[in-house]
């Protein structure tokens, strides 16, 4: 018998050895770590850029909302005088106070001007502990108070584009060069009927000299047809616009009695008293500080926010206490006052000095708190005290001068 002989084939099976994998492992960990580091950079600043992002949109919005105020603070149309109670002679029945009035420091300083002292179209006060709502008109539902260290302001004035007809539920002012009055938006029957009035007087006139031209031609030729027939279309037209003029008086005299001013050749704004404050709302268990306006609608004084992440403003105003024109500082501020430190006088313009200017402050906080982030920089708002955080909400100081025009002019 032969021997068989088998060969066997031998499969060498390669692989990583013991020391190789934990090299790998090693080098694997150490890119992961690497892109891990990077990825969590990108996050942070990402959550960074975003965060000042939003502060700097709510703080320039607040900045510009107010600005805006402000400049356009003490406008009354085409009345050339001072706003007051004189300057509403036009007025049959003086307007009654709005629901939920705002009523500020002073003798009058309501939502319309009063027949007693100075009118305040603009005023202020900071925010106290023992005095939280100065102006009687604020509502802090639950979970919600007043940011105590802030200030408060209010603006009276009218909506610069003047209007043709009046919405129910506003108030208006109508006025000439020399004289003005106030009514509610439902006592004109959505529309200021002296206007008309005047248009159905102006028409009449007209019809009356058409019908006075078309007589004289018949009376110059009696026989002329075509003269007979105008006269007489003439004659009906004049009749017609008479009627109309009719008409219009009725409504005045209604309008009169519901409270619609009586000026000739008047224009018609709407009227607006706006009121600025802060306060914290709780949102879960973050406390978020939103800038509230109160404004006029459906005839009352209705609050509600409107810009979230602000935490306090400030307001400085700029005096002019040179009450001589022929001086050299006059028309020129001499300096900055707080709200704490303004006097009655100088919120009255006593002996001739004016509020020309005013500093607006205003803090933008985050919404949200940064556990890795811890805020001691210092902010100082106007010539308060210097405010230091210590938490760990990012914020940012925003602040602006604004001159006040309607305040500087003598006449319009």
């Amino acid at each position: 018998m032969n021997n068989l002989i088998v060969g066997r084939t031998r499969h060498t099976v390669k692989g990583f050895t013991l020391v190789e994998l934990m090299i790998s492992l090693s080098i694997g960990l150490v890119l992961f770590a690497g892109v891990m580091s990077v990825f969590v950079g990108m996050r942070t600043t990402t959550s960074e850029t975003s965060s000042f992002g939003e502060l700097q949109e709510n703080g320039r919005f607040a900045v510009s909302v107010l600005t805006d105020d402000l400049l356009r603070q003490n406008f009354w149309g085409d009345l050339s005088e001072t706003f007051s109670a004189n300057s509403l002679s036009g007025n049959p029945v003086a307007p009654a106070a709005p629901g939920n009035d705002c009523v500020g420091e002073g003798v009058n300083n309501a939502t319309f001007p009063q027949a007693v002292g100075p009118f305040r179209t603009l005023w202020g006060q900071t925010i106290a502990a023992g005095s939280l709502n100065p102006l009687s008109c604020f509502t802090m539902p639950t979970n919600t108070q007043m940011m105590v260290g802030s200030d408060v302001i209010q603006f009276k004035r009218v909506i610069s584009t003047p209007v043709s007809s009046a919405s129910v539920g506003n108030y208006y002012l109508v006025a000439n060069l020399s004289t003005g009055g106030v009514f509610t938006g439902n006592a004109a029957d959505d529309a200021y009927v002296y206007g008309a009035s005047a248009d159905a007087a102006a028409n009449a006139a007209k019809a009356t000299d058409t019908s006075d031209a078309a007589d004289a031609a018949v009376a110059a030729a009696p026989g002329d047809v075509d003269a007979v027939a105008a006269a007489a279309a003439a004659a009906a037209a004049e009749t017609a616009a008479n009627n109309a003029v009719v008409a219009a008086n009725a409504a005045v005299g209604i309008a009169v009695g519901a409270g619609v001013p009586v000026i000739v050749n008047p224009r018609m704004w709407e009227y607006q008293h706006h009121v600025y404050y802060v306060r914290q709302e709780l949102v879960g268990n973050n406390s978020v500080p939103v800038l509230m306006q109160g404004r006029l609608a459906n005839f009352s004084m209705n609050f509600a926010p409107i810009i979230d992440g602000i935490e306090r403003i400030r307001f400085m105003y700029g005096i002019d206490t040179e009450t001589n024109p022929s001086q050299p500082g006059y028309g020129i501020v001499n300096a900055f006052v707080s709200a704490t430190n303004m006097t009655q006088d100088l919120w009255n313009n006593a002996g001739g000095t004016r509020i020309l200017a005013v500093k607006v402050f205003v803090l933008a906080r985050g919404i949200r708190a940064d556990s890795k982030y811890t805020n001691t920089n210092t902010y100082q708002l106007g010539d308060d005290l210097p405010f230091i955080p210590n938490d760990n909400y990012r914020r940012l100081l925003f602040s602006s001068t604004v001159t006040l025009y309607n305040t500087s002019v003598e006449a319009w």
